[in-house]
């Protein structure tokens, strides 16, 4: 019996093939489109159980679809998209609970009545699931943590079909893998989430041109690492692309407090000659997540990040060399330190907690560059990337053992590969940044 008539049998009504609007669906994701053997979109925790059961037993490879863009499409096996799981919930004290399929424009819609938000990506159209398995670094960073710092709880589907709820009373190890550790353990169904007061924010843009990138980025680190832990800002440094889109750095920046206060911390960036525009005003937290971009970008992109520790004159000179190279190439420096810091580097699976940005740089090269022409250009990247420790998982498109080695330090990976172990030592969940369990 295929897979497709099995799933048929246990998931009546939820099981979709090829040529079903719902199969269309499930199988594309930001990078174009998949060619599962089914999809499965489950309505209930015990219709997803079950199809967990029917993929196991016919030994297919799972891939899981939690409501957003997603990367990497299904090249086999099936897809279990959790569309369905877009539940949000508002309860007492603050305490969210919100599906896995929703995503984070609709949490963040329904937070605003009561005055709440939740740290969460920087786009509308992100899915809760993959981006609170993964980390988290949202607008309010510096203020609350990182989206998995809010987690209380975690509803998982197991490989053999189990429900579990985790936390910090209730299978601690796993809970702790979960917060950051991404769908190596289970599918994740719903996640109890601490949310926090985000009414009063200020905040908008300040372009710069070309003329003095190194005065900018200086001017940034000196603002972030004096500022209290309400200013959250990323500073954006792009190539000349198109007319619109005009080159230089850009910074974003949001401050729960008063328009005053926030042109106060930022007068050292505010009174640079090479200010060409400053939108700053209240803004409603909302306001601050923007639409992703529509598909796959027609570049090739070269480079990587790292969690940057000291944001010292020689990493800022590196940054600047960096986008010196021959093709165009972006850079962004998202501010971190504050809450995020104050969690110890062993608490969660994200551990380089002494950061105070995440550095991020690509050169944009043509869609269909080979490798042997991406080689150089990373070579040319290396010196900035060297000041930086490890990865960010959700920001990285490189995969494999070596690359899991650079997200997470030794002694976090052998951790994370005991716990793999115990709860799938059959290793069904494969996501992309795959961890192995120990043997």
């Amino acid at each position: 019996m295929s897979i497709l008539s099995d799933l048929s049998e246990r998931v009546p009504g939820r099981t979709f093939g090829p040529g079903s609007t719902e199969y269309d669906d499930g199988r594309t994701v930001f990078y174009g489109p998949g060619e599962p053997e089914a999809v499965i979109r489950p309505t209930t925790v015990d219709e997803l159980a079950a199809a967990v059961r029917a993929a196991v037993d016919s030994d297919v490879p799972i891939s899981v679809r939690s409501g957003g863009h997603g990367s990497l499409p299904a090249t086999d096996g099936v897809v279990i998209d959790l569309a369905e799981f877009d539940g949000i919930e508002v309860g007492d004290r603050g305490l969210v609970t919100v599906g896995a399929g929703a995503h984070w424009g609709d949490v963040t819609a329904a937070l605003a009545p009561h005055g709440l938000g939740i740290t969460s990506g920087d786009t509308l159209d992100v899915g809760v699931g993959g981006l609170a398995l993964g980390g988290g670094i949202g607008w309010l960073v510096r203020t609350h943590g990182l989206t998995v710092d809010l987690v209380r709880e975690i509803e998982l589907v197991t490989a053999t079909g189990d429900v579990l709820r985790a936390s910090a009373e209730s299978h601690p190890d796993l809970f702790w893998a979960l917060k950051g550790g991404g769908g190596n353990f289970g599918i994740a169904t719903r996640f109890t989430l601490q949310a926090s007061p985000v009414d009063g924010i200020v905040g908008g843009h300040v372009q710069f041109d070309q003329s003095d990138v190194g005065a900018v980025l200086r001017a940034w680190r000196d603002i972030t690492v004096a500022s209290p832990d309400e200013l959250n800002s990323t500073l954006l440094v792009m190539p000349q692309l198109m007319p619109e889109m005009p080159a230089g750095p850009q910074l974003a920046v949001a401050l729960r407090g008063s328009e005053e206060e926030l042109r106060r911390l930022l007068e050292p960036l505010l009174s640079l000659p090479s200010v060409t525009e400053v939108t700053l005003g209240p803004v409603a937290y909302g306001d601050l997540l923007e639409s992703a971009p529509p598909g796959r970008p027609p570049f090739r992109f070269v480079g990587g990040n790292g969690f940057a520790p000291d944001l010292s004159d020689e990493f800022l000179a590196a940054c600047e060399r960096a986008l010196g190279v021959a093709a165009p190439t972006m850079l962004m420096l998202r501010a971190l330190g504050g809450a995020f810091s104050r969690v110890a580097a062993d608490a969660t699976p994200i551990a380089f907690r002494d950061a105070q940005a995440l550095f991020i740089v690509n050169t944009l090269l043509p869609a269909d560059a080979s490798d042997a022409e991406a080689e150089p250009v990373q070579a040319d990247l290396a010196e900035a990337l060297g000041y930086t420790s490890g990865r960010y998982a959700n920001f990285t498109q490189e995969f494999g053992d070596d690359v899991i080695a650079t997200i997470y330090p030794p002694a976090t990976l052998e951790r994370l590969r005991r716990v793999k172990a115990e709860v799938d030592p059959s290793d069904v969940f494969r996501p992309a940044h795959h961890i192995t369990p120990a043997r």
